[in-house]
């Protein structure tokens, strides 16, 4: 048996997806992996869990394989800091973790055996390791997961279609121009200390008005307000044109990754966000990113 651990928003929860499928793929028994779905029992982060109201997917998911009671003991269990991988050991069960992530301590504590392997890199062999269960915590935010069966998961990973006039009239002038999708964070990131500086945006911007001055620029952002009032330091002023996305808010932030995986060209930010839009796109041409590991 292997479970992938699933949490965080939707970014986070595709790219677990992708690992948890890239298993399957590789595996002469995709029957045997798991989303563990516990931390959505408890918890309430950005908008909950997403992969099926989003992408309409069903992936095996943990809660819907174990006895409803046995489940409510779990959940009591992962509510008192218990993880559940732990719970599983303490049942009786042989449990291995492969993490990449030293948070598991945390979010999802586990005593027993542990073997850590470096965060976002690309390592497969993890996934030959034999146990009764191997339970893996990470993100996996690296694009050779998705590359090996990218038109297999491109297939599954389908935006729902645009309804609505102003997301359509955004996405017909995303694809009559040259369209640049730049992506900024704030938020959780100010608290994190993670929000990129100005300069990263203005000097970015610079670049590519050097090589395509005719470059539309589309803003997305969780705070649009802060970007338009601060266009001239993040070098949007310098554009003959930018349009500021509003308005994908309540359960329906999926369009801006969904709009951004439009663009022609990208300026990222360092989150998992626009990563995930630039490696799900099919018109990206050229990008910018603050990480030089993230490669598309």
């Amino acid at each position: 048996m292997r479970i992938q651990y699933l949490n965080g928003g939707l970014a986070n929860q595709v790219f677990q997806y992708i690992f948890y499928r890239y298993g399957q793929l590789y595996s002469n028994n995709p029957n045997e992996w798991f989303l563990d779905d516990s931390f959505f029992f408890f918890k309430k982060e950005h908008n909950g869990y997403e992969l099926e109201n989003v992408f309409e997917l069903k992936p095996n998911l943990l809660s819907h394989h174990i006895d409803s009671s046995a489940w409510d003991v779990l959940i009591a269990n992962r509510q008192k800091g218990i993880g559940l991988a732990d719970s599983l050991s303490a049942m009786g069960f042989k449990v291995s973790m492969i993490t990449e992530a030293s948070n598991y301590k945390t979010d999802n504590p586990y005593h027993g055996q542990v073997y850590t392997i470096p965060c976002n890199e690309y390592h497969p062999q993890i996934l030959d390791f034999q146990d009764e269960i191997v339970y893996y915590f990470g993100y996996w935010i690296n694009k050779n997961w998705i590359s090996k069966y990218r038109d297999q998961l491109l297939s599954e990973l389908t935006f729902p279609a645009l309804t609505d006039a102003k997301n359509i009239a955004y996405a017909s002038k995303i694809k009559s121009t040259l369209s640049v999708g730049i992506h900024i964070r704030r938020g959780d990131y100010l608290r994190h200390g993670l929000f990129l500086e100005t300069e990263f945006y203005y000097n970015s911007a610079r670049q590519i008005l050097a090589s395509d001055p005719d470059s539309t620029f589309f803003i997305f952002s969780d705070d649009p307000d802060w970007c338009e009032e601060h266009a001239d330091e993040l070098g949007f002023s310098l554009a003959q044109d930018t349009v500021f996305i509003r308005g994908n808010v309540g359960g329906k932030n999926y369009i801006d990754m969904q709009l951004l995986s439009m663009c022609k060209g990208m300026i990222l930010s360092n989150s998992a966000f626009c990563y995930l839009a630039a490696l799900l796109s099919n018109t990206l041409d050229f990008y910018i990113s603050p990480v030089p590991w993230r490669e598309i």
